[in-house]
Parts: C-alpha cells; structure tokens; sequence
C-alpha cells in the first residue's frame, strides 16, 4: 500500500455487493473500475458485467491481479487521470470505483468531461466530498463543486462506510454515491470558471465577488445584472441555485 496513491481496500462483500447494486450492471453491459486495489470489488462487478476492464495505476498490484481474476477482466496499468475512455471501451460505460482522495474531485471532473463515453458513475469517495456534492443551497456544505456536479449530473445518495471497513483505515468517514447524467447539458468551461471565482470570498456577498471579478463594469451595472436573473444585491453565492447562476452567468455576456 503506497500513501502517495492514497490507498485504503475494503473486502467485507456486503459493502461490496451494495455498490454493485448501486452500479445497476445489467450482463450485456461493460464496466470500468477505477482502482482496483487487490481486486475485491473487481470479483463483484466481473460476476454480473459482461466485460470489465480495471484501472490501476500502482504497478506492484498488477501481476497479482491478473493472475486472479475471470477471463473477463482486463487489467490495464495506468493513471485513470490520464486514459482515453472511448479508445478503451467504445460505447458508453458504467464507471465504478473506490476513488482515492487525494484526486477524487480531479477525476469527477475528469469523467464529467468525457460524459459521452460513460453512461452513470458509482463511486465512494470521502464522505465530505460526496455532502459537498449533493448540498443544497443555502446549507454550509453548499460549494462550487456542488454547483458543477449538480449542473452536469442527478446526484443519488447510497450509504456511509466507516473508516473500519477498509485496510488500513482512513481517518474519515466514506460514502458512496451515484451521479446520473442531466440530458442535454452542454460543456461549459467558462460556466465552470465562473462559478469558481463567484466563490472566490463566501463571506461577501455575490454582487462585491462579480465586481472584482468583471472590473471593466461599474457595481450599478453589474447590480443591474443581479437584479435582470432575479436576484437580490445582498445574495450570497451560496444562496444561489445552479438555475440561479445560469441566469447570472447569461446577463454576463
């Protein structure tokens, strides 16, 4: 177990069989995990996908994975950052996978970008993460990536696992949750940045962080702009919904 990978395996098969169940794998279907780890998850999934292909990125775990899993399962060494999901596969995937924290956002934004390859993600990830990921506006977990994920995908909640379920244990508590696409969502990278940079300062409120961000616009103009999305000059960032920053972001341009 590498800590730079930020490695944490789990076998107990009732947490196992559950994200399966989450993953609603039909046999016809194709499936990529992400991180296989010492392949415990992996002996699930490859009893009810028709075809499964494990990403795992720490080379010392290779040789024992492909000496004991189904001829069913394809090994592949690499970084899931990094690999071209359509050339891997071809029609649409389920991804599934206990993500490793430390590059947990960066690969949801990553399966976010490459959406018309995969068909819904299950995956378990700090619980933190996953509260951040379906908070509601108005509530203290509410964020940018609330907004981000919540714009692209349907987030749905399936349970908690303690830090004693994996080997070793980590020092927080892990969730597992499902992200379903939002039909006809265009890519939007400018809508990205400028949900990040709303966020710039919580405690000021949205009308002073659009003002240092489009300084080139006078604080009448761009209050102008709050009022015309329906907003009110005093909001806060983390009052607005992901419909509410639309309609901000649109009076932008």
């Amino acid at each position: 177990m590498k800590k730079r990978y930020g490695q944490h395996f789990i076998s107990d098969r009732n947490l196992l069989q559950r994200i399966v169940s989450l993953a609603r794998i039909s046999p016809a279907d194709t499936v990529i995990e992400i991180g296989p780890g010492t392949g415990s998850l992996t002996r699930e999934l490859a009893e009810v996908a028709s075809r499964l292909i494990a990403i795992e990125i720490d080379r010392d775990l290779i040789d024992g994975l492909r000496r004991n899993m189904p001829a069913n399962v394809e090994i592949v060494e690499a970084d899931a950052l990094e690999v071209d999901f359509s050339a891997m596969a071809g029609a649409p995937v389920h991804i599934v996978g206990n993500l490793p924290y430390n590059v947990a956002t960066a690969l949801l934004q990553r399966f976010i970008a490459h959406r018309s390859q995969i068909s819904d993600v299950t995956v378990m990830l700090q619980k933190e993460v996953a509260e951040r990921i379906r908070a509601l506006p108005g509530t203290r977990d509410y964020g940018p990536l609330s907004v981000l994920v919540q714009y692209y995908a349907s987030p749905s909640w399936g349970f908690t696992v303690p830090p004693g379920a994996f080997t070793p244990p980590p020092k927080v508590d892990s969730a597992v949750i499902r992200l379903d696409w939002r039909p006809g969502v265009a890519d939007f990278p400018a809508f990205t940045d400028f949900v990040h940079r709303a966020f710039s300062s919580r405690r000021k409120k949205l009308l002073n962080n659009l003002c240092g961000m489009l300084s080139s616009r006078s604080r009448e103009d761009i209050a102008g702009i709050l009022r015309s999305a329906g907003i009110p000059d005093g909001a806060r960032p983390e009052t607005l919904s992901v419909e509410d920053f639309l309609r901000v972001y649109n009076q932008t341009l």
